[in-house]
């Protein structure tokens, strides 16, 4: 009778593991949509051509988020609101023109003027060009500097001679160390 219920226990064990493994395909799965919801785009209208104008702009109210990768509501309202207009016929740079007058300049990823997205590229270009400009006059200076320090130390050979010595310094290792050096400078 023991062996029995073990076994018994067991098989209902093993029928449970298989139950919880089964369950979830026994639920109904909806078809996923990339990105869009429960919107149906216009025709001739695709979730890339969306995307590629989502890109370049960021939500207002996801403050850093890309609008193509934000999945907040308001963000799904703005890419169905590209989509309506580009079903329209609408061009890419209309559409963002649409989105900075209604919600403001933070919206565009790059600045709308010319002149600002000139500023924007034009200022880290002239900050790395000063920053290596400062550079290469510092490199151009320590240079000059070795080359003048150089010239004092060959220029100044008679003085060194004429520097007191300490007196427990042997002669001979003198006149060795003056010769060697002699034959540096040569």
């Amino acid at each position: 009778m023991l062996r029995q219920t073990s076994l018994q226990t067991a098989l209902l064990a093993g029928m449970a593991v298989l139950l919880a493994l089964l369950a979830p395909l026994a639920v109904e799965v909806a078809p996923v949509r990339a990105q869009g919801g429960e919107f149906d785009l216009p025709p001739g209208v695709t979730w890339d051509e969306v995307n590629s104008i989502a890109r370049r702009m960021y939500c207002d109210v996801c403050e850093g988020i890309p609008l193509d990768e934000c999945e907040s509501v308001a963000c799904r309202r703005w890419r169905e609101e590209i989509a309506r207009l580009l079903g329209e016929g609408w061009t890419r740079d209309e559409i963002m023109d649409h989105f900075v007058e209604r919600y403001g300049a933070d919206v565009a990823a790059l600045p709308r003027s010319t002149a600002d997205r000139i500023l924007a590229f034009a200022t880290p270009a002239a900050i790395v060009l000063i920053i290596g400009l400062i550079g290469a006059l510092q490199v151009r200076q320590f240079r000059r500097r070795g080359q003048q320090t150089g010239e004092v130390v060959r220029r100044s050979g008679s003085r060194l001679q004429a520097r007191p010595v300490p007196d427990d310094v042997d002669p001979a290792y003198l006149e060795r160390l003056e010769r060697e050096l002699e034959g540096l400078e040569s």
